[in-house]
């Protein structure tokens, strides 16, 4: 049945003679066959077709014409039949190396890019070797997933993958073509789990996301991925309201970092520091155990958030965020304040019976959950147990999705609430306080005393400026005298966490002026 243009590789061969250069004299077996070449014999091999020899120049004459390039493309298809020729997927160490040693010059210098394509087609045309096809499918793959060839290639390679189209990989090329091309270049080369991906052929990657709460969502992770796509499948698997404000965080280590919306999921992976270090040394075959890192999901920006509005969000994200803020002993509280919330949590924890406290072995124990750190000490344990049972008692009828939600009513009166805090390790300002803590929440970046938790000084969004790098954060504002220079391992998070809030802002007030202007 004619397919045409697709039936055969014709098109593909067209574009070699217009395109390619001419056959090295000086490599063996290099030549031309086909319905669009004359006068050379059946045994010469095709330079656009299947070789098991490799090359010894640049297949596009372009790249050919270019002394550096060509040497890189030269290498590279060295690397595409070490890996192609490789039957065993159990030495894990080695196919990451050789699909980064091909990916990494290709993503940084785009003149290659095509090259890559057409070298991968050519591997791919009149392969009889069934396993050596089947790798190169799967770099093929890995590079439709990168980036796109130009637009007079992509023609060709559209039709050759329609041709192909009975390959288990050739429509998935296609499609991670189109979207590839929608949605732009990859900053990194495939992420070691997109390789594994591929070679099980998966097509896609489980992860497990960790809300506030402890609880888990799993989620399919694709080469196309951004952050706020997988934002939207976790907030529309748990039916929240809107994804405004969250975000997902990636946990390595005891770093944890923001994952922005418009980032590649992979890419970011490859920028975080501990698992770029893995990824530039020599990987183990149980890579799992070098690459361990946890996906959470997070409220970033609380500009608008109204405690009551998504019950879901209150209940799983917003307590349980608050609830760690006011454990750790960040808010200014005092103790009748403390009493009523530790009551609130009390029955949130175990409910109508609140058996726990007359336990005197346990209280001190549970006094923990209940009181901030900073005012434990304050009160004896039996003062505390008194007055948070008496008020646990006035409480009766409340279940503890009520208890939950009295406890966000109430601290959403704080100034400091949805607050992220962050420990200032030094500073150069003798009239403030040594230790200081930075908050930064829906009324701006505040500075406060980490012992009486006053606030110094108090930053709107529209008036402070930031930037930041891994131990130093600098502001500038209205009501600073000069530039703040301040040392905080947390420097590039609070910078980070302030651009966040002026972003959210910025689109908020465009939003309304264009319902303004309809």
């Amino acid at each position: 049945m004619s397919m045409s243009p697709f039936c055969d590789v014709t098109t593909w061969e067209e574009f070699s003679y217009d395109h390619f250069r001419d056959p090295d004299p000086t490599t063996p077996d290099e030549g031309r066959t086909g319905c669009c070449a004359r006068g050379r014999t059946e045994k010469e091999q095709e330079i656009w077709s299947f070789s098991s020899k490799p090359l010894g120049k640049a297949l596009l004459r372009t790249v050919a014409a270019d002394r550096q390039l060509c040497q890189d493309a030269v290498t590279m298809f060295t690397d595409i039949l070490l890996y192609s020729a490789r039957k065993s997927l159990k030495d894990v160490a080695e196919d990451t190396r050789l699909v980064e040693h091909i990916f990494r010059q290709v993503i940084k210098r785009e003149s290659l890019q095509d090259e890559l394509y057409c070298q991968l087609v050519k591997q791919l045309t009149n392969n009889k070797k069934r396993s050596n096809e089947d790798r190169c499918w799967e770099l093929l793959w890995l590079c439709a997933g990168c980036f796109p060839c130009s637009q007079p290639l992509r023609f060709h390679v559209t039709s050759f993958l329609l041709h192909k189209r009975r390959s288990p990989l050739a429509r998935d090329c296609l499609l991670r073509l189109e979207r590839t091309v929608q949605l732009g270049n990859r900053r990194s080369p495939p992420h070691p789990l997109e390789l594994h991906t591929v070679q099980k052929k998966s097509g896609s990657w489980g992860q497990i996301v960790i809300l506030p709460d402890k609880s888990t969502v799993a989620i399919a992770v694709e080469s196309s991925s951004r952050g706020g796509d997988l934002c939207l499948d976790v907030a529309n698997k748990l039916g929240l309201k809107t994804t405004g404000g969250i975000s997902l965080y990636c946990r390595v280590a005891d770093k944890v970092v923001s994952i922005p919306h418009g980032d590649y999921y992979f890419d970011f992976l490859c920028s975080i520091r501990p698992l770029a270090e893995w990824l530039s040394s020599e990987v183990s075959s149980n890579w799992r155990e070098h690459a361990e890192y946890d996906l959470l999901f997070r409220r970033k920006v609380w500009t608008d958030v109204m405690v009551g509005e998504d019950s879901v969000a209150d209940m799983r994200m917003h307590f349980f965020q608050e609830l760690e803020s006011f454990l750790s002993g960040h808010h200014k509280c005092s103790k009748s304040e403390a009493v009523q919330l530790a009551a609130y949590l009390y029955r949130v924890r175990f409910g109508q019976a609140g058996f726990e406290l007359h336990d005197d072995k346990k209280t001190a124990e549970v006094l923990k959950d209940l009181i901030p750190r900073d005012l434990l000490q304050i009160e004896p344990p039996e003062h505390w147990k008194q007055d948070i049972v008496a008020t646990f008692n006035r409480h009766a009828g409340l279940n503890r999705d009520d208890a939950k939600l009295a406890f966000l009513r109430h601290v959403s009166t704080w100034p400091t609430f949805g607050s992220a805090f962050f420990h200032i390790e030094r500073h150069d300002y003798r009239k403030y306080p040594e230790k200081l803590m930075a908050a930064v929440n829906r009324r701006g970046l505040m500075f406060m005393d980490q012992n009486s938790k006053n606030t110094i000084v108090s930053l709107a969004f529209d008036e402070v400026e930031t930037s930041g790098d891994t131990r130093h954060l600098w502001v500038t504002g209205n009501g600073l005298e000069n530039t703040w220079q301040l040392t905080t391992s947390a420097a590039s998070q609070i910078d980070d966490l302030v651009k966040a809030y002026q972003d959210f802002r910025e689109k908020e007030s465009s939003l309304t002026n264009k319902s303004v202007l309809v």
